[in-house]
C-alpha cells in the first residue's frame, strides 16, 4: 500500500483501485423520558425525522416531480425561480438523497473511473505530482455534484469493459496514455469518456493544456537569454501528442531566434525523477564543454531531477546551465532553485474533465465537447543568462 495526497488529505491506496467516498456522521440523539420536545415550524424537523420529497414538495408547493427533477439534476424541466425554492428548502429541511433510490430511478450509480496505466510494479497509480493535482480536482468536482471517483490501472481494452460492467461506471476520465494506447483501449462508444492529455479522435470529449504554446514560450524564454546549445527531454520515444506539440513549439522558437535545427537537441527520458537524475548526469560533460547550456523537461518532476543529477555531477543551476520544466506544480517552489517552469492550471483541467463528462453522463452536452487549458510562464531562480 502507499499514500498519496488527494485534495489537501492523505488517502491510502493500492495499485488496483481506490474508491473515494463520503463517509457521513452517525449522530445519535439521547433524550431522557421528560425530555420536552419543543413543536417546529414545518421549516425546523427534528433530526430523527426523514425528510422525503413530499416534504420539500409540501414546503415550496410544488409537486413531488420537480422536487425530484431539481434534486436529480434535471433542471432543463425547472425554471430557474422554482429551482432555487427547492435548493432552499432542500437546505433549510436537511434532506439528504438516498443513494440507491437515486441509482434505480435514475438507472445510473454516480460512480466515476478515472483510468490510468496499471504499473507492474505495483507502485501507486498516480507517479507524478500533475497527476495527483488533476485527480484531486476531478474528485472535489465530482464530490459537489454528488459523484463519486473510483481509480482504476487498466491496460487492455478488456481491462476497461471488466471495469465498467462490475462497477457500473456511469462514466470514465482516461488520464496517463498516449494517443495509440488510448485507441488501443477501445472504450465502447456508448461510454461517456473524457481522455485528458491525448489525442482521441473526434468521437471522445478531450481536454488538454495548450502543448505547442507551452513549448514555444520555453523556447523563447531560453533564446532571450542567450542559450543557442538546448535540450529538451521527455518520453520523446513515445506516441504521445502531448510531448510532441511540446517539442514542436519547442524548435519553432528556435527557429524564428536564428538557431539551426540542431541547436535542439531531443533526449527520450521517462517523466520520472531518477529519470531526471540520471539525464543531469549524462549530460554534465556537454555543460562543463560548453556544448549545452539550457534543458527543458515536459513535466517539473523530470526537471527537478535534471537539477539534481547536475548538483551531483558539481554544476551549478542556473550558472553552469539552466532548466526549464513544465506544470508549475507545487514541487517547482519546493526545490533549491526554484524552477522556472510553464504553468498550466491542474486545477482547472481536472474540473474541466469533470464538467465534460457530466454533461455526457445527464444529457446536458449531446455532443462531446473538448478543451484546451492555458498556459504562461513563471520564471524562477532554476534559468538565467547563458554562461559566457
Amino acid at each position: 500500500m502507499s499514500a498519496l495526497q488527494v485534495a489537501g488529505a492523505p488517502v491510502r491506496t493500492g495499485a488496483s483501485s481506490v474508491l473515494f467516498s463520503v463517509i457521513p456522521r452517525l449522530v445519535s440523539t439521547i433524550a431522557g423520558p421528560a425530555a420536552q420536545v419543543a413543536t417546529a415550524p414545518s421549516s425546523r424537523r427534528s433530526a430523527l425525522h426523514h425528510v422525503t420529497l413530499k416534504d420539500i414538495a409540501r414546503e415550496v408547493g410544488v409537486s413531488v416531480m420537480t422536487v425530484s427533477n431539481v434534486v436529480n439534476g434535471n433542471l432543463g424541466r425547472v425554471s430557474p425561480a422554482t429551482a432555487a425554492r427547492v435548493e432552499a428548502a432542500v437546505t433549510a429541511l436537511g434532506y439528504v438523497p438516498n443513494a440507491a433510490a437515486q441509482s434505480l430511478a435514475a438507472r445510473r450509480t454516480r460512480l466515476v473511473g478515472l483510468l490510468l496505466p496499471s504499473r507492474p510494479d505495483d507502485t501507486s497509480l498516480l507517479a507524478s505530482p500533475h497527476d495527483v493535482a488533476v485527480t484531486g480536482a476531478v474528485e472535489a468536482a465530482l464530490r459537489s455534484r454528488d459523484h463519486h471517483l473510483m481509480l482504476r490501472g487498466v491496460a487492455t481494452a478488456r481491462d476497461v469493459s471488466d471495469s465498467v460492467r462490475r462497477w457500473s461506471l456511469d462514466g470514465v476520465v482516461v488520464m496517463g496514455f498516449t494517443d495509440d494506447e488510448v485507441r488501443a483501449l477501445d472504450l465502447p462508444a456508448t461510454l461517456p469518456t473524457v481522455v485528458v492529455d491525448a489525442a482521441a479522435g473526434s468521437g471522445l470529449a478531450q481536454v488538454r493544456s495548450d502543448d505547442r504554446t507551452g513549448g514555444r514560450l520555453a523556447g523563447e524564454h531560453l533564446t532571450a537569454l542567450g542559450h543557442r546549445h538546448l535540450l529538451i527531454c521527455g518520453p520523446a520515444g513515445t506516441a504521445s501528442g502531448v510531448v510532441a506539440q511540446r517539442v514542436a513549439g519547442f524548435r519553432e522558437a528556435a527557429r524564428r531566434a536564428g538557431l539551426p535545427d540542431d541547436a535542439v537537441t531531443v533526449a527520450d527520458t521517462p517523466t520520472t525523477y531518477e529519470g531526471g537524475v540520471a539525464l543531469g548526469a549524462r549530460i554534465a560533460p556537454q555543460v562543463r564543454a560548453g556544448t549545452l547550456t539550457a534543458v527543458f523537461a515536459t513535466a517539473d518532476i523530470l526537471a527537478a531531477g535534471v537539477a539534481r543529477g547536475l548538483g551531483d555531477a558539481g554544476l551549478r543551476v542556473p550558472e553552469d546551465a539552466s532548466v526549464l520544466g513544465y506544470d508549475d506544480a507545487d514541487l517547482a517552489r519546493h526545490v533549491t532553485p526554484r524552477l522556472s517552469t510553464i504553468a498550466q492550471d491542474t486545477t482547472r483541467k481536472g474540473h474541466v474533465a469533470a464538467d465534460l463528462l457530466l454533461g455526457l453522463v445527464t444529457g446536458q452536452h449531446a455532443e462531446p465537447r473538448s478543451e484546451t487549458i492555458p498556459v504562461a510562464l513563471t520564471a524562477r531562480e532554476s534559468t538565467g543568462p547563458a554562461p559566457a
